[in-house]
């Protein structure tokens, strides 16, 4: 049994003999990590060894005799040991669980848990060094970074069960961020979740930011930038309903491909309205921002007038951050070039407000690339 090749970031292992335990998970992880399942040891090890995981998922139940046996033989070949895994059970007394304490297993989980749980486990073992690596930087930036990823695995939870998010909750992950945007101080935010494995979040909060800093310049204080920071950090939320082979596809989505992508709107709208005293300009920052002024955009092909500043910016700064984000299937683009790009469509972007980002943010992107 030889290792064939360094673990995927983007691909979570899960082992448990119970298949309703391993379609929630999978169902937990799906727009996250691409999931493989396994429900016996002897194929799990032999899977895990050919193509490393980023985390092992490992449950007290294994078939033949357990997740010990597993555990160990993880814990014990060359390269597998780097491995991180976290442990479940259904009781805190579980032998299984004290063993992997001793093994040198850090997170471990008591079922039933929520999807926050285990998407604050993976971040923490998957992330754990880039995270860890957020105290070096300046109290206000550290905060934000802190405070935005909680506030984002909260909201997995709260889409999946119906809930919904004090808008002071939102508001109050935003502040030390709004407060680095106004003292001109976030590069090391944007540099912070360069290598995160969570796009989604990376994506929302880099808009977030960029919304900020535009919203700044031309003149926005007080709660409007907080209305401009919120809204892009949850602007995206209906793309934790969207599978991640879909949205991480490399190459061109095809017609229903595309259909599951554009969906990710209506969840998001139907969520959102569940907070109370969410401001208007977030809701429009969420709902319509990939509508484009030629009607071509989505999911109303709202048009012209009938899009305000706010929609129209929000549309600019999603779409250069998408060009400028790295994903797994493809390398960040430069930030000149992407602004090119945008330039091109004249008929579906606000051009007037696309000279005022680009004198604003430029700047700062090519430092960042």
């Amino acid at each position: 049994m030889g290792i064939r090749n360094p673990g995927r970031r983007n691909h979570v292992c899960v082992v448990d003999a119970n298949p309703k335990f391993r379609q929630e998970v999978v169902q937990a992880l799906t727009s996250f990590y691409e999931v493989s399942e396994h429900w016996e040891q002897g194929p799990a090890l032999e899977a895990i060894a050919f193509d490393p995981p980023a985390a092992v998922i490992l449950d007290e139940n294994v078939l033949p005799r357990g997740g010990l046996p597993l555990l160990r033989e993880i814990c014990c070949v060359p390269d597998l040991d780097r491995i991180p895994v976290i442990c479940t059970a259904t009781t805190e007394r579980s032998n299984f669980l004290a063993d992997a304490s001793l093994l040198g297993v850090r997170s471990r989980l008591l079922k039933p848990f929520r999807r926050s749980a285990l998407l604050q486990a993976l971040s923490h073992e998957i992330n754990g060094k880039i995270e860890r690596s957020w105290i070096k930087i300046e109290p206000l930036q550290q905060a934000a970074l802190q405070r935005t990823t909680r506030v984002f695995n909260t909201l997995a939870d709260m889409i999946g069960e119906g809930q919904s998010m004090p808008y002071d909750q939102l508001r109050n992950a935003c502040e030390p961020l709004v407060e680095a945007v106004r003292a001109g101080n976030y590069r090391a935010m944007l540099e912070g979740v360069r290598d995160h494995d969570n796009y989604t979040y990376v994506h929302s909060l880099r808009v977030a930011i960029f919304l900020s800093v535009f919203g700044d310049a031309i003149g926005l204080r007080g709660d409007d930038l907080s209305t401009l920071a919120a809204g892009g950090l949850i602007h995206d939320v209906g793309k934790m309903t969207v599978p991640f082979q879909v949205l991480n596809k490399p190459g061109r989505l095809n017609d229903e491909e595309l259909r599951i992508v554009r969906g990710h709107v209506p969840p998001a709208d139907r969520f959102l309205a569940l907070i109370p005293r969410l401001p208007r300009g977030a809701m429009t920052i969420a709902a319509q921002h990939h509508e484009k002024l030629d009607g071509s955009g989505y999911p109303h092909g709202v048009k012209g007038v009938e899009l305000n500043e706010l929609a129209r910016m929000a549309t600019i700064t999603d779409m250069f951050s998408a060009l400028t984000d790295w994903r797994t299937y493809k390398d960040a683009m430069d930030p000149e070039q992407a602004m090119f790009i945008l330039t091109q469509l004249d008929k579906e972007l606000d051009q007037r407000l696309l000279k005022m980002f680009r004198a604003v943010l430029l700047d700062t992107a090519q430092k960042l690339s």
